[in-house]
């Protein structure tokens, strides 16, 4: 049998809880998962994933809920270049939103009081947008480069 390629969590939650679907979305959104269906996503198939995907669904059902995690194989080309294309799209354009903001941060005054704060802030960013960058975007570079020339103004 084949190594698995990706992991799939299916999941249903009454329809009367709202709060732990958000949470689940949340939870979600942060793994940097694609949405297949309102109750399917997917993501590349690691080890750190695969322990987070069964958190999550083990929360699900302690919720009254139902959760699969699924290891999956193999999908079609077409639906694979789909799914990584996606993937890409939203690290991207998070990427974008963090290149720009360290870009606007670095025209500021460097005595801001909240430059440090501020800056502080795009480097949680960042962070937490690499840890989803399943794919490794190109775009990170642009980021790291835009922290480190408002990082080089504040320390001026």
């Amino acid at each position: 049998m084949s190594e698995p390629r990706w992991l799939v969590l299916t999941w249903r939650l009454p329809s009367t809880l709202s709060s732990p679907r958000v949470a689940t979305w949340r939870s979600l959104r942060r793994l940097g998962a694609v949405s297949l269906t309102p109750g399917a996503v997917i993501v590349p198939y690691s080890e750190h994933l695969l322990e987070q995907l069964e958190w999550i669904a083990e929360d699900i059902t302690q919720h009254g809920g139902d959760a699969y995690v699924l290891p999956v194989t193999e999908l079609p080309e077409a639906d694979e270049r789909d799914i990584e294309r996606r993937m890409r799209a939203a690290r991207g354009e998070e990427y974008k939103d963090l290149r720009e903001a360290a870009q606007q941060l670095a025209r500021r005054p460097r005595r801001s009081p909240d430059y440090e704060r501020k800056l502080a802030a795009l480097e949680r960013g960042l962070a937490r947008t690499v840890e989803r960058d399943h794919l490794g975007s190109n775009r990170r570079a642009g980021v790291e480069r835009a922290l480190r020339q408002a990082r080089r103004r504040e320390e001026a």
